[in-house]
């Protein structure tokens, strides 16, 4: 090799290592040589410019090397809103705040650009109202990168009573500037339900933004699509997976109003066909179930309706109308409840159910909590249409079921059991003392069959 050439590497390769060696130290020595208390001001209106949140800092502001370049603030506030009162809407306390800071800025001092910002352990508590702004934060703002560490947050109703607690091991919000989509990604916990929720929105299609939500044990599976022409008009749809089901709704807001439909009735099994008017407000809903057990339902579907907290309805007044169709049951296909919302009360209206090819079967349907026990209770009144299908299906003789008109029974069943008790019984109008007294335990058709051989004998 070339002498000169040769030193020429050599000079090079020791410039290269005093570079190195005079930035770490200058890097390592700034927290002794430069005063940030006095810089407080200039970091709080440049971490404006770029977070879109105003910063007030109450405690000591520090310059830590590792493991990136970052100003370490001990104690602050953030608001979404330029105000210093303590009791300010949308205020966020804060320990251990991180403004990651690029290299010129180390050297020059300058804390005009800040590449991103970290919360780590801190508690975020928000009013129900306040989620407004967040909303506008995401939609509005223009911002460099913000990432929340093992957080928790408590949103609070207006009564300053926390509602929910939501665990968080990661929060990303950020905007890719090749692709040019901001994004909000959430990794944490609700309701004691593991999920990670994905919102995104491209600034080259700003009216459109989508949000995947991913829920683990049990595994649902959502995804929504907003579609905003203005603020008194957007187009919505969801899509929804959970077990073997699969649903899907669109949502149109017009004129004050949120219409809410079904587009393909044939492939899912929970439809919906509603109108909400939002002033005032009013619900007038129809919901369509089928292809479920009669057990699923009661269990599940009609105990959220019938034991439920009143200050969670709010103002919610209006209609509810669930139909079943083809439900899995050898004896009921169909039926119909109809509820009522009102002065935070929901009341079952009118219910009734089809025995194929029997009759139909009006019911009043009650819940009740016993010793820790939830009991489902309905009172049960038959009214026979087809005898010859009757004495068929529950293998009677067709003489003795031809003139009867009428069947009167009460049903219990533990919330959880498959099995249920019959009693109370009564045949059209005859009082029978052995019917009234006695309880049916019913497992299966098998033994309802032979129980009502034994009532109509």
């Amino acid at each position: 090799m070339n002498k000169i050439k040769q030193n020429k590497i050599t000079f090079s390769l020791i410039l290269i290592a005093i570079l190195i060696t005079f930035s770490s130290l200058t890097i390592l020595s700034l927290p002794v040589l430069f005063n940030y208390k006095s810089k407080v001001a200039i970091i709080e209106k440049n971490f404006y410019k770029n977070f879109k949140l105003y910063l007030n800092s109450t405690g000591n502001v520090s310059y830590k090397p590792f493991p990136k370049p970052h100003l370490l603030v001990e104690n602050a506030s953030l608001n979404l809103s330029n105000s210093n009162n303590k009791e300010s809407k949308s205020q966020l306390s804060i320990s251990n705040l991180k403004i990651f800071i690029s290299l010129r800025d180390v050297f020059l001092r300058s804390f005009n650009n800040f590449i991103s910002l970290e919360i780590s352990n801190s508690n975020l508590e928000f009013k129900l109202s306040e989620l407004k702004e967040i909303r506008k934060h995401l939609y509005k703002s223009i911002n460099n990168p913000i990432i929340f560490n093992n957080c928790k947050i408590f949103i609070k109703n207006k009564n300053d009573e926390v509602i929910i607690i939501s665990p968080i091991k990661k929060i990303n919000y950020k905007i890719n500037n090749k692709t040019k989509v901001k994004s909000f990604t959430v990794d944490g916990e609700i309701f004691g339900l593991t999920l990670k929720s994905h919102w995104k929105r491209s600034y080259e299609n700003p009216k459109i933004s989508t949000h995947i939500i991913d829920i683990y044990n049990p595994n649902i599976f959502i995804k929504n699509t907003f579609n905003f022409r203005n603020s008194k008009n957007f187009f919505g749809q969801t899509e929804i997976e959970y077990a073997q089901n699969k649903l899907k709704y669109n949502i149109i807001f017009e004129n004050n109003t949120i219409n809410i439909t079904s587009p393909i009735i044939d492939k899912t099994n929970f439809n919906i066909n509603s109108i909400i008017n939002l002033s005032p407000f009013y619900l007038n809903g129809e919901i369509t179930i089928k292809n479920k057990k009669i057990e699923k339902i009661i269990d599940n579907i009609l105990l959220n309706l019938f034991l439920y907290d009143e200050n969670y309805l709010g103002n919610f007044n209006g209609v509810l109308k669930i139909k079943f169709e083809d439900l899995k049951n050898k004896l009921i296909k169909s039926g119909e409840i109809d509820f009522k919302i009102k002065e935070k009360k929901i009341k079952s209206q009118k219910a009734y159910f089809n025995l194929d090819k029997i009759g139909k079967m009006s019911t009043e349907i009650k819940y009740t909590i016993d010793q820790g026990d939830t009991k489902f209770l309905s009172k049960n009144h038959l009214y026979i249409e087809n005898h010859i299908e009757f004495a068929k299906v529950f293998q009677v003789s067709s003489k003795k079921i031809k003139k009867v008109k009428n069947l009167y029974f009460d049903l219990e069943k533990n919330i959880g059991d498959n099995n249920f008790l019959i009693s109370n019984i009564k045949v059209d109008d005859i009082e029978k003392k052995e019917l009234q007294n006695q309880i049916f335990y019913v497992k299966n058709i098998q033994n309802l069959r032979s129980y009502v051989r034994q009532i109509i004998d």
